[in-house]
């Protein structure tokens, strides 16, 4: 890898190490979710790097919700390619471990097309729909995220309740669900 840093300009490479060094661990926490292996969590979260590094052009502000959401979006892609390519047991377990979800909130999220539910969530405050993003959409733990905020494991599930609050009112708001 340090021979793709020698190809680029010293702010791109100074961008790309930051990049790597601020969320290597949260990118290898997400494939490692999906892909269940040490080694594939590792190999993925290689891919991916180097998919980053081809889109380095794409991201403006290295702190921001949005480009954790790309780096882990890329991430998550690339680990479920990788799971794809191995076609071994472990898919089948993956899906075998896959809880059939009868809540309120899933139902109500199946009913909703993706960008809507991108429409509605963006009526949360930044901080709370970043939080929630992070820990619904890409799984993480509280601590995890707590970690990567630097702040505590108490404060984001504040939040993350907040977050919900909110949510279930502006999905009641709408029409969806029953607000149970």
């Amino acid at each position: 890898m340090l021979l793709l840093f020698t190809v680029f300009f010293d702010d791109e490479q100074g961008k790309f190490e930051y990049l790597y060094n601020r969320y290597k661990n949260l990118l290898f926490h997400k494939a490692r979710q999906i892909l269940g292996d040490h080694m594939l969590a590792e190999d993925a979260v290689s891919e991916a790097y180097i998919r980053v590094l081809r889109n380095l052009h794409k991201i403006d502000e290295v702190d921001s919700p949005r480009c954790v959401a790309f780096l882990v979006t890329i991430t998550r892609n690339t680990a479920l390619s990788l799971l794809k390519r191995t076609k071994n047991e472990r898919a089948e377990e993956i899906d075998e471990t896959l809880p059939d979800s009868t809540d309120i909130e899933e139902r109500v999220l199946s009913d909703l097309s993706h960008s809507r539910i991108v429409e509605l969530m963006d009526q949360l405050d930044e901080s709370l729909r970043h939080i929630f993003l992070l820990k619904y959409a890409y799984d993480l733990p509280s601590k995890e995220i707590a970690r990567q905020m630097d702040t505590t494991e108490n404060n984001i599930n504040v939040k993350l309740y907040r977050a919900k609050q909110k949510l279930a009112k502006i999905f009641r708001e709408e029409g969806y669900g029953n607000g149970e």
